[in-house]
């Protein structure tokens, strides 16, 4: 027990205490994190990959991904829900498949383990494919897919993993069984995630202590999993779901005061644990090939080609069905062909299919030996590897072919004139509410807050300040502080407004949250100053 805690915190620290020398040099962490962790699995000494993989799937696996599903949009996944469906459940099975036959053609698997090689490398990476899209410089819409597929597809490729072992272990499942156990385990994992995230939803509206209740977010994603898994669901939905849910929960109210606490607590989580998920992938990777013997050896030689370029044709294929059937059907808005290209190249694999690997157990319930299982890993590390470092092509791709992220500055101009005319609204309220108390603000003041308001405006619009009116006014009787609260009130005004705007005219988060996380840090700079 020693050893393997100790070993996992001495990877944990060397993960960390690389990923942010890279991170501090504006470097990619993967490829990096991952050829340090075979340097450090091949070395003679130092810490070794921990030997209970299903142990490393949940203490990683379920809060990583609850993590990135944390930082995605209910909202905007819910825009393109169509393609990520699409790709997340019907291109999970294809790949599958179609990785499954060639693998068996190749090497002498039952099906059942070869399909389980196609389940495991089936799924994006929501750690890879989020980061290589933004660094892009993606259309806000094709992110969207590519984020709500990896986040989806996860539950599906271990859903479909755990059936592919079974069929082993039994020897055979029929269609019924197939279909039985993938409806059950959606089912179960969309339900207990959607009475999780509820829950926690409703706490974080009548919770006042932000800690306690980002300390129960904190620790939630374990025990949804784990329930999830018990009743025959899919843990990694269940935790996506409950994220979305909690996310869509935080960013729909104007003043929820964890909001900054909670994506600064998530940004340290998420990034410890990708350091530490591409890490192991590397320490595993010389174990498992010093397993391996001759024939597997020569066997994976011609395997790791074959399964990626079955990947890449895979992908390619189903992408552009999908889009053809878009436009045959009429639908509004289907992906541009240039854009289904960049899509269908952006199938980055990652941790997740690592991990999902791991959780191969060695031997059978009987204590038979699973067939072909080092092999499996050793092809599934390398593609990994692979995957990885063809996405640092895609930004070069679409370039060349112009696909070029939105260009929102006219979009953020018409926001923040909304938002400005929105705190100068509440402003006149807040004077004449003061003046039918007796108390009428300070007239400097009122210039104080009005005059940023009016550049902003200014800015906007190409009009020439306003500036301060020659005008004498009397002095106000304001009371001390009255300033600050007028300011608080003012971004509140402007929070509102930006929500509206989003939930009645369909102004995108990837728009709002970064406007939003703006004014929650002027308000607890505002808050600070009452103190």
């Amino acid at each position: 027990m020693h050893t393997t805690l100790g070993a996992f915190a001495f990877s944990a620290i060397i993960a960390v205490a690389l990923g942010a020398f890279l991170r501090q040099r504006g470097w990619g962490i993967a490829i990096p994190l991952i050829v340090a962790g075979a340097l450090v699995g091949a070395a003679p000494i130092g810490p070794t990959a921990p030997p209970e993989p299903e142990l490393v799937l949940i203490a990683v696996l379920a809060p990583l991904v609850f993590g990135e599903a944390l930082g995605s949009s209910f909202i905007d996944l819910r825009r393109v829900r169509r393609p990520v469906l699409a790709l997340a459940i019907g291109l999970v099975t294809a790949t599958t498949f179609a990785v499954g036959a060639v693998t068996a053609l190749i090497v002498a698997l039952p099906f059942a383990m070869a399909a389980a090689l196609g389940a495991v490398l089936a799924p994006t990476d929501a750690v890879a494919v989020s980061t290589v899209a933004r660094r892009a410089g993606l259309p806000r819409r094709l992110v969207a897919i590519l984020e709500g597929e990896s986040l989806v597809n996860d539950g599906t490729g271990l859903t479909v993993l755990r059936i592919a072992v079974i069929a082993a272990a039994a020897g055979s499942v029929t269609l019924v069984e197939v279909g039985t156990a993938i409806v059950l385990a959606v089912a179960v994992g969309v339900g207990v995630g959607a009475v999780g995230g509820i829950a926690l939803a409703w706490a974080l509206t009548r919770g006042r202590d932000v800690i306690a209740i980002n300390a129960l977010i904190l620790v939630v994603p374990f025990g949804l999993y784990l329930l999830a898994e018990d009743l025959g669901g899919s843990g990694i939905l269940a935790v996506v779901v409950a994220a979305l849910i909690i996310a869509a929960r935080q960013h729909a109210d104007p003043g929820h005061t964890g909001r900054v606490q909670s994506a600064n607590l998530w940004k340290h989580i998420t990034f410890a644990l990708q350091c530490l998920a591409f890490f192991l992938v590397g320490m595993e990777l010389p174990d498992v090939i010093q397993r391996l013997g001759d024939q597997d050896l020569r066997a994976l030689i011609v395997l790791v080609p074959v399964v990626l370029l079955t990947l890449i044709i895979v992908r390619f294929l189903f992408v552009f069905a999908m889009v053809g059937m878009s436009r045959r059907l009429g639908r509004e808005d289907p992906l541009a062909l240039r854009g289904a290209v960049v899509l269908s190249w952006a199938g980055a694999r990652g941790p997740v299919s690592g991990l999902a690997a791991f959780s191969i157990p060695v031997v059978f319930a009987t204590g038979e030996a699973v067939p072909g299982r080092d092999l499996i890993l050793a092809t599934t590390f390398i593609v990994i590897v692979l995957t990885l470092l063809l996405s640092l092509t895609i930004g070069p791709l679409a370039r060349a072919l112009h696909v070029r992220a939105d260009d929102d500055t006219a979009l953020l101009r018409h926001v923040d004139v909304r938002l400005a005319r929105a705190a100068l609204d509440r402003l006149a309220d807040i004077e004449v509410e003061a003046l039918d108390e007796g108390r009428p603000l300070d007239p400097q003041v009122i210039q104080r807050l009005r005059t940023p308001l009016e550049l902003r405006l200014d800015a906007a619009s190409g009009a020439l300040a306003t500036g301060r009116s020659d005008e004498e006014e009397a002095p106000g009787t304001s009371r001390p502080g009255q300033d600050v609260e007028a300011g608080r009130a003012m971004v509140r005004a402007e929070q509102e407004e930006l929500l509206a705007m989003r939930d009645l005219e369909g102004l995108p988060d990837a728009v709002v949250r970064p406007i939003l996380r703006d004014l929650d840090v002027r308000d607890q700079a505002l808050k600070s100053q009452q103190r």
